[in-house]
């Protein structure tokens, strides 16, 4: 986290860094970055104003770390976009969609182009510790218990 919070970005793609400590006091985790929405990191992030369309939201803050998921959810969003048509949905619902790929991707080349920006040896070592952030996140480092299933006895 201490190597990925100096290359936090916000809406416009320009650098938000902060101190790893002030970064995780200040911001909330939400499906594609942080927000620092102060009533929403008080509510622990069940309490965004805006229903979690952070790409279009001042607040929101994507590190690296973030870049392959916020890849797959463009995927989704052009999939519901294309669903959307095909259903004849009303020209609001695709217009919205449209709006949020737009602006993910925005998001998406201002990282990249941040990242493009940095010396190699840089970039390498963001790269590892996103994969490590990204691990961590996905839970794969815990060892998963055995199960066995049980039947219940016939109550008869």
């Amino acid at each position: 986290m201490a190597k990925l919070s100096a290359h936090v970005l916000d809406q416009h793609g320009h650098p938000s860094p902060s101190s790893s400590t002030a970064y995780e006091m200040r911001s909330v985790a939400v499906p594609y970055g942080g927000c620092t929405e102060p009533s929403n990191v008080k509510a622990g992030g069940q309490a965004c104003p805006i229903r979690f369309q952070c790409a279009g939201c001042g607040f929101y803050r994507p590190d690296p770390s973030y870049l392959p998921a916020i890849e797959h959810h463009i995927n989704e969003l052009r999939a519901d976009r294309e669903t959307a048509l095909a259903m004849g949905a009303a020209e609001f619902v695709t217009t919205a969609l449209t709006a949020q790929i737009t602006a993910y991707q925005r998001v998406i080349d201002r990282m990249n182009t941040h990242l493009a920006s940095l010396p190699a040896s840089e970039r390498a070592q963001i790269e590892e510790a996103s994969t490590a952030l990204r691990k961590a996140r996905a839970g794969d480092n815990h060892t998963l218990l055995p199960l066995t299933t049980a039947r219940p006895k016939d109550s008869r």
